[in-house]
């Protein structure tokens, strides 16, 4: 998917399908562009690497045609002001607890007079030299799409304000954080976790914000069901697995395939 289609498609209500990388590896965001996934998302909160090997990896990823989008490690300005100017097309900002924690990141997403986004005409984003300075942030500003995570009990309770903000892109449901959170530590589809998500996706749709989650399975029977199942409620940002979980799974698979029984 070319980056300048990526927000186009959330606003239009299309499926846009994604995956994560953890690894400090570009060859993994290589394979997962070449496979044909839309966007990576680009962890450096629970990768062990921060910006500055991000960067290359969203190289990579432009090498291969999947949109790159960067996890901050913590919602803090300075964090999303620099994976933006390194060239990610977005961010996704974790711990969104409150409606002051929302305005804070989308502002800083954003120039001035939108938002509080440091200005610098040689960042990597604007070819390390915006020529036509107007030109380049007004389509930053258009073209850039910020994930806010609610993945604990007080980003549920103070939802509705959360919600009630201008300028949201997608809200992001953290399923295995939320169910450390409600008691059910790794049951990403236990009751308790389907229904806070349930109500969510209702209030957050009123409102015409795009919804993201997590698909965790990986056989393909059960990645076709959750998947119909999140779409049918409404659900069209969808991540599948991860560089990690991927490459465990096959080996898992292969290595018990040629183990005598």
């Amino acid at each position: 998917m070319k980056k300048e289609e990526f927000k186009k498609s959330i606003k239009e209500g299309k499926i846009v399908l994604g995956t994560g990388v953890q690894m400090n590896s570009p060859e993994s965001v290589e394979i997962l562009g070449n496979t044909g996934f839309d966007f990576v998302m680009i962890d450096t909160e629970h990768g062990y690497f921060g910006l500055e090997t991000a960067e290359n990896l969203i190289r990579a990823a432009d090498a291969s045609g999947i949109v790159p989008i960067i996890r901050v490690s913590h919602k803090n300005p300075t964090l999303i002001m620099k994976a933006l100017d390194m060239g990610a097309q977005g961010v996704v900002v974790p711990g969104i607890s409150t409606k002051e924690d929302a305005v804070t990141a989308i502002r800083a997403s954003k120039y001035p007079p939108l938002g509080n986004r440091g200005a610098c005409p040689y960042i990597r984003a604007a070819g390390h030299m915006a020529r036509d300075w107007k030109t380049f942030s007004q389509s930053a500003d258009e073209t850039t799409v910020v994930f806010l995570l609610i993945e604990g009990p007080e980003g549920l309770k103070n939802f509705e304000d959360i919600i009630s903000i201008e300028g949201i892109d997608v809200i992001s449901m953290g399923p295995f954080d939320l169910s450390v959170a409600l008691g059910v530590g790794g049951q990403v589809d236990h009751p308790l976790v389907i229904e806070k998500f349930k109500e969510m996706i209702r209030l957050a749709l009123r409102k015409n914000i795009a919804l993201s989650t997590v698909v965790f399975d990986l056989e393909e029977d059960k990645i076709r069901s959750t998947a119909e199942y999140w779409f049918n409620l409404g659900v069209k940002v969808m991540m599948i697995g991860s560089d990690k979980v991927f490459l465990s799974y096959i080996s898992s698979i292969a290595l018990k395939a040629i183990t005598p029984k």
